[in-house]
């Protein structure tokens, strides 16, 4: 299929796709068609995939690390997207950018389509048959931001590597990503409205819920055209984020690289600043991180400021669109609980979110976030000059 043949689906209520594999149908899949002898392997967090963490020996008889990924059934149906996504990481990978490449398969494939048989909790003797698309990709050594100390200067770097990264993925601009849709593209955003049930028990945060997307609708969308679009990652969070120590400084972190291109897009470049900063905002009220999460949102966008220019236009709009990610995160994560309860990764966001979506909503006006917003590029601008 041509990388511009994709039917544009996003997520429906109810709508069950993350596939059942196993560790033993994993290791199979991996040693049948990448010819490897695997060692070990243990499934990763995940939302609606099956990932595993995979250690393998090769012909040359030495052990590689790699992530072995089995897509979602939605997603498998995206075969250009997938080659999309694979040419953006060969693109990164070829400007020195440390990220995942795909491992290509005995056929000389970068990814399969399978057929998984998926057995049905209530019963062993009841199972439905579906495709998913494979991949094994290369793993990128490093800690992921959250086994770190999260400071202003290592925010400032998050924010200049994500612009950074979305000047070289103009290189990758296809038809698969302009016709790529999903529920988590905030041009979508309001059709979280379909998913706000799952908290309808709740009614401050529902309220709360309401009133972003009635700001959104009300303030965003009527500007959605103006807003300047390009390849970005689409999900630069914390877990997503490999740093190592500082060669300049022992007492801080440099970001090495990047993972998980799943939500490659190629929409409004202030949806990805914006779900940065989302993630960035979390990471300075986690344990043992005593940071006012509003001046972590200004160094990062002080630090994606000194490579690319921020309009107005994008400034006046952005607290409604870190409140809108925050909400999807918070939203989707409850709902997707309810079909996996258990998967305690799902709801690893809403810890600390809803007291943050509540603050970033009711604790400064509007006139203050802008403020706050200005401030922080306007101190970007001696860097983007030198």
């Amino acid at each position: 299929m041509s990388p511009s043949g994709d039917t544009p689906t996003i997520l429906q209520p109810g709508q069950k796709i993350k596939p059942n594999v196993s560790l033993l149908l994993a290791q199979k899949l991996v040693e049948e068609h990448y010819g490897l002898k695997v060692e070990s392997l243990k499934e990763l967090n995940s939302y609606d995939d099956n990932n595993f963490y995979v250690k393998a020996k090769g012909s040359n008889g030495n052990v590689e690390k790699y992530v072995f990924k089995v897509l979602n059934s939605m997603d498998s149906k995206k075969t250009g997207y997938v080659e999309a996504q694979n040419a953006a990481m060969f693109l990164l990978n070829s400007k020195g950018i440390n990220c995942p490449v795909p491992v290509k398969t005995i056929q000389g494939k970068t990814f399969l389509l399978v057929e998984i048989e998926n057995k049905q909790i209530v019963s062993e003797s009841l199972s439905t048959r579906s495709k998913h698309i494979i991949r094994l990709l290369t793993f990128v050594e490093g800690q992921i931001m959250p086994e770190v100390h999260t400071t202003p200067k290592l925010l400032v770097k998050v924010g200049k590597y994500l612009a950074e990264l979305e000047e070289i993925l103009k290189e990758a601009a296809c038809a698969a990503l302009d016709n790529h849709t999903s529920l988590w593209i905030l041009s979508n955003f309001l059709e979280l409205e379909r998913f706000t049930y799952v908290i309808k028990d709740q009614p401050e945060r529902f309220s709360l819920v309401s009133s972003v997307l009635e700001a959104y609708k009300n303030r965003v969308l009527p500007i959605l055209p103006q807003l300047e679009k390009g390849v970005h990652h689409g999900d630069f969070n914390e877990q997503n984020i490999i740093v190592r120590p500082s060669t300049a400084d022992p007492t801080e972190y440099d970001v090495y690289g990047v993972i998980d291109f799943g939500d490659i897009q190629s929409e409004a470049y202030v949806f990805d600043l914006a779900a940065t900063i989302v993630y960035m905002m979390l990471e300075c009220i986690k344990d043992g991180v005593n940071l006012d999460p509003f001046f972590g949102a200004q160094c990062v966008l002080q630090g994606y400021s000194s490579v690319r220019n921020v309009p107005a236009t994008e400034l006046e709009v952005l607290r409604i669109l870190v409140a809108s990610r925050l909400s999807q995160s918070l939203v989707i994560g409850t709902y997707t609980y309810s079909l996996d309860p258990g998967n305690e990764y799902l709801l690893t966001t809403g810890k600390t979110g809803w007291t943050l979506l509540d603050r970033l909503w009711n604790e400064k006006s509007n006139e203050e976030m802008m403020k706050c917003w200005v401030e922080a590029v306007s101190q970007s601008q001696p860097n983007r000059s030198a």
